[in-house]
């Protein structure tokens, strides 16, 4: 037996695959798994698929067994994606599923967001870390050695759509209308670049531009990666700003890079500010900073809250300026366990976590109801914004009769901590499922994603400064600071509406 086409890669890279527990796997030599692939003849030759019927990870493989001294890798991957279609229009038709808008790109696209790889199989034998080459849509029409490489197709990759919602290569609104984007370096507030070009139908998304000392500050839209996945590579942050910058500069060598560290980037869900490195020699920097603990950051949540008891709770924590402490177990599923007490003669690894709350609410109101006693009323509609019309009482479907503006101060870097440090205090943030927010569902372009409301509201951090050691010029701390403010989220906009409807009474 084998567990399922997931663990194809084992088989189809190593030649075999085994484990002590004999009852569910068997060792399966290569030519036993091909033995029942599907078989598609292309141009001539036999084309072998594996895995196209794994509902549940949407990877497939194929291999040319016969006659593929003519067969590109852009047919192989055609031949796949027929197959893949075909199964979906079955399951649409039989099944009645609901199939997303752009979920299945065509072969042409899969290559363009890096959802195809080749696979060496003798260098994988050989140890070699490079058995894995991500397909470039330039290599659409390369012969590989059939006999000694394999294709693996995520023929349903990520989509993070919300990358095309944005201008990678414009300064953001904010920085030109209202207090809404704060930037001082030193005492100074910079020029904004209007020459360059101004947000239009979409907003722009960068904060702030050092060339001499090679960073950008972005405002990060939620629901996208900082980094590339294994199934795309086009719509992640370092993706989209490469090649905005690329174009901005008319070549194709530069340097984009974001830290990797937790407390240096952002997860997929959050949005905000985020540093990318357009020289190798500011990542360095930063990290020094961030060894160092130099780098400060804020996030802003709107949370839920189910009893003023919480409200008060909160109140004191941020007036009393009390460092709030968890105990993770990091072993933990999702949604992580994170305890108040670190329990007493735990036999395993408990991880400390620390926040402060910096401020609650807003200047104006501390929080608003989202209660739907009165269908028409301004609550009722503040919640439906926030989650959605499918429910007629989303905010009493969670048990919620608050939603308030919080802003912390993390002092400590673990998986998951705002979500769970704010959901072990009784507020989970609006729109984080996993931990009792509920879902945001948010509609654009015949797509949509969930979003939630949790942001990096503020960074600091010193401007570098070039200096010569050892014959050679590094980054250096100078006596400015950076200083980077978002005063608006995505929720904001409900917030002021409902502020002027109580206004107004």
């Amino acid at each position: 037996k084998t567990q399922g086409y997931f663990k194809m890669a084992e088989v189809i890279e190593n030649g075999s695959t085994s484990t002590a527990a004999d009852e569910d796997y068997v060792v399966v030599s290569k030519d036993d798994l091909w033995k029942d692939a599907l078989v598609k003849e292309v141009g001539g030759a036999t084309v072998q698929m594996l895995g196209l019927d794994d509902q549940a990870h949407h990877t497939a493989y194929a291999r040319v067994s016969e006659g593929g001294e003519n067969v590109n890798i852009g047919a192989v991957v055609e031949c796949m994606v027929d197959e893949g279609w075909r199964r979906v229009v079955k399951d649409i038709m039989e099944k009645k599923e609901h199939v997303e808008k752009d979920t299945h790109p065509a072969a042409s696209l899969l290559l363009r967001l890096g959802s195809v790889w080749l696979l060496n199989e003798t260098a994988w034998q050989k140890g070699e870390g490079s058995h894995a080459h991500r397909v470039t849509p330039d290599e659409e029409m390369t012969v590989p050695d059939w006999q000694n490489f394999t294709l693996r197709v995520h023929y349903v990759p990520d989509r993070f759509f919300v990358a095309e919602t944005v201008d990678w290569s414009k300064p953001c609104r904010g920085l030109l209308v209202g207090p809404s984007t704060i930037v001082k370096i030193g005492e100074e507030t910079p020029h904004v670049p209007v020459l360059e070009g101004l947000p239009d139908t979409k907003d722009g998304v960068i904060v702030y531009e050092d060339a001499a000392h090679g960073f950008s500050i972005v405002n990060k839209p939620g629901a996208m990666p900082d980094h590339a996945t294994i199934s795309n590579h086009a719509e992640d942050v370092v993706s989209c700003f490469r090649r905005a910058l690329e174009e901005r500069k008319g070549t194709t060598s530069v340097h984009v890079a974001v830290q990797q560290r937790r407390d240096g980037c952002l997860d997929t869900a959050t949005s905000g500010l985020l540093a990318i490195a357009t020289k190798a020699a500011f990542t360095t920097y930063m990290n020094k900073l961030l060894n160092k603990h130099q780098v400060t950051r804020h996030f802003k949540a709107l949370v839920c809250v189910k009893d003023t008891g919480t409200l008060s709770k909160l109140e004191h924590f941020q007036s009393s300026g009390t460092i709030v402490t968890h105990y993770l177990d990091p072993k933990s599923p999702t949604p992580k366990h994170f305890y108040r007490h670190k329990p007493k003669d735990a036999k395993k690894e408990f991880l400390e976590c620390k926040m402060r709350i910096v401020k609650i609410g807003d200047d104006k109101f501390r929080a608003a109801c989202v209660r739907s006693v009165y269908k028409d009323s301004v609550d009722s509609s503040l919640a439906h914004r926030l989650w959605g019309p499918d429910s007629a009482t989303p905010a009493e479907d969670l048990g919620v009769q608050y939603v308030m503006e919080v802003e912390v101060e993390l002092l400590t870097a673990r998986a998951q901590q705002i979500h769970g440090q704010l959901a072990a205090l009784g507020c989970p943030i609006v729109g984080d499922f996993q931990y009792g927010g509920g879902r945001c569902e948010f509609h654009s372009q015949h797509h949509k994603w969930n979003r939630l409301a949790l942001q990096c509201c503020e960074l600091s951090f010193q401007e570098p400064q070039w200096k010569d050691k050892n014959h050679k010029k590094e980054l250096v701390s100078s006596e400015r600071k950076c200083f980077f403010r978002l005063n608006k989220g995505w929720w904001s906009e409900y917030l002021t509406q409902y502020e002027l409807y109580h206004q107004s009474y």
